[in-house]
């Protein structure tokens, strides 16, 4: 058996601007770091063994501030990246609605069609983030491990514990330092906590 404490990014200046960021490697705004600051000031949970994260320097940047709480180490895995959103990335949402309405179009109604340009379709970064937990979990058997990703990609582990299909991953809520909890035993996943934000109304 083996927790997952899994914690999406802090917040950065595109998450406020509304671009997306995909690969993009985005730093942490003030108020993300703040926020990664409140969730390792009031973690709902004693101790862990090991710290991943991303390689991107804003899941990497919020895991350290949580490792430091433990005296770990951040180890980066870049099969936790976010989904590769190829040409669109860096790009406001809002303008990409505009411009492309057929192809970004399906990005929040049917995701599971979505192809962006250059970049790779949700189902390949499931399978991709699937694989590295996976990984994970046959190193950290009988074990507690924090795991910082980001917001899709997130929700894509959701969607396979929950055994959900990928064009209901936007109805999953993910905000900024997020905490969710699973176990993984035998092949098997409980979910047992999703989308926490208490720790930032604690001061």
């Amino acid at each position: 058996m083996t927790k997952i404490f899994l914690i999406r990014h802090g917040e950065t200046e595109w998450n406020k601007l509304g671009k997306i960021q995909g690969n993009s490697d985005v730093n942490l705004s003030p108020e993300g770091l703040r926020q990664a600051q409140l969730l390792a000031k009031h973690v709902p949970f004693g101790n862990v063994d090991a710290v991943y994260s991303s390689d991107l320097k804003r899941a990497s940047d919020t895991a350290k501030i949580l490792a430091a709480r433990f005296n770990l180490p951040v180890i980066e895995k870049p099969g936790l990246r976010e989904t590769n959103f190829g040409d669109w990335e860096g790009e406001p949402i809002s303008k990409l609605l505009e411009d492309f309405p057929d192809d970004f179009g399906n990005f929040f109604i049917k995701p599971d069609k979505v192809n962006p340009p250059n970049g790779e379709t949700f189902l390949e970064c499931q399978a991709r983030v699937e694989n590295a937990l996976d990984e994970l979990i046959a190193e950290h058997e009988n074990q507690s491990i924090i795991v910082v990703s980001h917001g899709a990609a997130i929700r894509l582990l959701l969607c396979a514990a929950l055994d959900v299909r990928i064009r209901k991953m936007w109805s999953i809520s993910q905000f900024n330092t997020a905490l969710n909890i699973l176990v993984a035993d035998e092949g098997n996943f409980r979910v047992e906590l999703v989308n926490s934000t208490a720790h930032l109304y604690l001061g």
